[in-house]
């Protein structure tokens, strides 16, 4: 087992609990414009994907990329105006990046979130010290699944994509973070652990109040 040497973390649904307050907002205006049936069903197709991506995925139901850009506004202003006050850390956050800088390991925010918004969403919580860098939904031509994000985060690191720990509640995400070659730690938000993912992720946890346990431990075996 590769020595692990950086740990890279996604941030909506995994540092921020800001997928269900996308989710109601995407299901609120899918349902008043008559966009799609099951919108909320249908949101977690789009969990882990860029700007892009996304608007990509609209072309199931809407005629052009102009009428995509138009939902996807209407959706992020929706949800800009009710995360101000209702945008909270995920349990356990502060103390799984605490067990990671007790180890002085390079701790670095690979997102889907344009890079500007993601660092306002991360110092509205104190959180943007703990990283050394930043890899927003912007900064890649290719978005999660691919690789690239990924892949880009390792090099700006200078480390193996086999000595990473990559932190993801997505199958998309996951998805990215296998293709470069890290090892996944899933922890679930919206997004149940597929169990077709145990034979190809690390490890699962529940919630992150049990990652610095659960890192711990693995100080003793041959992996830290």
């Amino acid at each position: 087992m590769a020595i692990i040497e950086a740990v890279l973390w996604d941030m909506d649904g995994v540092l921020l609990d800001s997928e269900r307050l996308v989710r109601n907002a995407f299901s609120q205006v899918m349902t008043e414009h008559g966009v799609m049936a099951n919108p909320a069903e249908r949101f977690l197709e789009t969990v882990g994907l860029n700007h892009q991506g996304t608007l990509q995925w609209y072309l199931q139901f809407v005629d052009s990329l102009e009428q995509a850009e138009h939902y996807y506004s209407l959706v992020g202003a929706l949800y800009m105006s009710r995360a101000s006050s209702e945008l909270a850390l995920k349990a356990g956050v502060i103390e799984a990046l605490n067990a990671v800088a007790e180890l002085a390991l390079p701790q670095m925010v690979v997102t889907s979130t344009h890079s500007t918004r993601a660092r306002q969403k991360l110092a509205q919580f104190g959180l943007n010290s703990y990283f050394e860098h930043l890899i927003g939904g912007d900064q890649v031509v290719q978005g999660k699944p691919h690789p690239e994000p990924y892949v880009s985060a390792c090099a700006l690191l200078s480390v193996d994509p086999t000595r990473v720990l990559v932190i993801e509640d997505s199958a998309n995400g996951v998805a990215s973070g296998l293709a470069a070659g890290c090892m996944v730690l899933h922890v679930p938000d919206l997004i149940d652990t597929d169990p077709e993912w145990q034979d190809s992720i690390y490890h699962a946890l529940d919630s992150l109040v049990s990652f610095p346990r659960w890192f711990n431990m693995q100080r003793g075996g041959d992996w830290l």
